[in-house]
């Protein structure tokens, strides 16, 4: 059986850590949110508990999470998983408010296609089991499906919905999917859009990684960015190469060998020109010896 990617094997500059929480949603009266709330028949407030909850996550790098909502990607639900929330919201369109169904859907065993809609940048995946790392650039090819850890499939569509606005970037069961949400826009219940008293709620926070996520094995060998070696607050500066010359040599170290080709003559001093004259002039011209008789 192939082991699925997770979304944690992607990054933007192929250097991977450990993975963080990225909530999808941060705002309960997101139109998108609300609308699930109607079609999957929540109570009025019950998708703030959501909001803080495993579903709204998604398990990151950090490089590729500050980019994920910058409607460039999207993780779009398989066509079944759509399709089942189409069918559970069209039946609810059929039921009084208090009388819907809630929406039942494994999320453990969901996959999604992961959708570029414009970036230009390339993209790293590595391999949950070998740990390979693989470079993909502009124009990309099929990337394989993702397995979200912890993610809602109705939050992770709901956020699809809102990231992918052109028509064309959209899959067929998503346009419907949003088209079968606005009826619910039409027929709600009063002041359920816009409530008086509605109490403010903090932002969602990054979270660490769950503990079930074991950390995967790193390859042998990582393509990373060239990066300046990062200099440490009072480090000595590395000795330059004139500084070395110019201290003496330490007197532990032994006395430089010499080459047998070249040996060491004595320097040869001559004394100069005027001297030599000076000196013939005091010598004593040579007596000539006489031959005995």
């Amino acid at each position: 059986m192939t082991t699925p990617y997770t979304e944690d094997c992607i990054s933007l500059t192929g250097v991977f850590g450990e993975p963080v929480g990225f909530p999808m949603h941060i705002d309960p009266l997101d139109t998108p949110l609300r609308l699930h709330e109607l079609a999957s028949g929540m109570k009025p407030g019950e998708m703030i508990k959501n909001l803080y909850g495993p579903g709204n996550y998604l398990y990151l790098q950090r490089d590729f999470g500050a980019k994920i909502f910058r409607r460039e990607y999207a993780f779009v639900p398989v066509d079944g998983t759509l399709q089942a929330m189409i069918d559970i919201y069209r039946n609810n369109q059929q039921r009084r408010y208090e009388d819907r169904a809630p929406i039942n859907i494994n999320s453990e065993n969901s996959i999604y296609n992961f959708v570029i809609k414009s970036a230009s940048q390339p993209l790293f995946l590595r391999h949950p089991i070998t740990g390979i790392i693989t470079k993909h650039a502009p124009p990309y090819p099929a990337f394989p499906t993702i397995r979200l850890r912890t993610a809602d499939p109705s939050m992770v569509g709901a956020k699809a919905c809102s990231q992918l606005t052109s028509p064309l970037d959209r899959p067929k069961l998503l346009r419907e999917l949003e088209l079968v949400q606005g009826y619910f826009f039409c027929d709600h219940p009063f002041q359920w859009f816009d409530p008086p008293d509605f109490p403010t709620v903090p932002k969602p926070l990054l979270i660490p990684a769950p503990s079930s996520a074991t950390a995967l094995p790193r390859p042998s060998c990582i393509v990373r960015p060239d990066r300046p070696t990062p200099k440490t607050a009072g480090a000595p500066l590395p000795r330059s190469r004139k500084r070395q010359h110019d201290t003496a040599p330490s007197e532990e170290c032994p006395p430089p060998k010499r080459s047998r080709r070249t040996p060491c003559l004595p320097i040869r001093r001559n004394p100069p020109r005027a001297a030599k004259t000076k000196s013939r002039e005091n010598m004593a011209a040579p007596t000539r010896r006489r031959r005995a008789t």
